[in-house]
């Protein structure tokens, strides 16, 4: 029969094998919202200026015409 110090020791020995295999990492999570504060904010474009289609950039006529003046 196991004696209730043997016990403890067995115990213990399970805390400390847990906590190296599996270290205390809660310092070095930053949360998501703070992840962009490094970041310059760039423009983005939310559709309310309005821009003749001959002045929108090539890439983005291309596609409009790809897709919307199909046969």
């Amino acid at each position: 029969m196991m004696t209730e110090e043997v016990i403890k020791i067995y115990q213990q020995s399970i805390e400390r094998l847990d906590e190296m295999l599996v270290p205390d990492i809660s310092g070095a999570v930053m949360p998501f919202e703070e992840s962009n504060k490094f970041e310059e904010t760039q423009y983005i474009y939310n559709g309310d200026e309005k821009i003749p289609f001959n002045e929108r950039d090539r890439e983005y006529q291309q596609i409009f015409k790809e897709e919307f003046l199909k046969d």
